[in-house]
């Protein structure tokens, strides 16, 4: 049995679990966006459509500039190894069980191995997401996907 598993395709707010903020483009910001957390502000920049692909793992496209979740590793903005930006181009993440936190994932780079985190777990709004060490017992590597049905003029 795998401990990398898939959630329905369907639309999320995706909240940290050990600061209860919430991933989000920041400002809609166009490609490259940069990837935040935020205290939620209930419109499309805090939603994501989460949908399987084929070669495994899951996409995670934002509701509200329709651009994907993915990492830049010549984008050194965020820090030395790179930045989680938007791209337009398909990206593929793993969901993996975190063992310290019941029900929630560590979202993982199928490139890098690396699972995001929001920034020395900070619960300030727009506090910097990053790509850290993949450790399924840390509950700053949790994330739950809480569904969401997006509301018209929200993005």
């Amino acid at each position: 049995m795998s401990n990398f598993i898939a959630i329905p395709a369907g639309s999320y707010v995706i909240m940290n679990a050990k600061t209860h903020t919430y991933l989000n483009v920041l400002n809609f910001q166009a490609v490259p966006g940069d990837i935040v957390n935020s205290v939620g502000n209930h419109l499309g920049n805090d939603i994501w459509n989460v949908a399987s692909i084929e070669s495994g793992g899951v996409t995670i496209q934002s509701f509200g500039t329709g651009a994907f979740l993915s990492f830049d590793p010549s984008n050194k903005a965020d820090s030395p190894a790179g930045s989680v930006v938007t791209s337009n181009s398909i990206y593929a993440w793993s969901l993996q069980q975190n063992t310290a936190v019941p029900y929630a994932w560590n979202i993982v780079d199928k490139s890098t191995g690396q699972a995001l985190a929001v920034q020395n777990d900070s619960v300030a709004n727009g506090a910097q997401v990053l790509e850290e060490d993949n450790n399924v017992a840390n509950s700053g590597r949790a994330w739950f996907f809480i569904a969401k049905e997006p509301i018209p003029g929200t993005n």
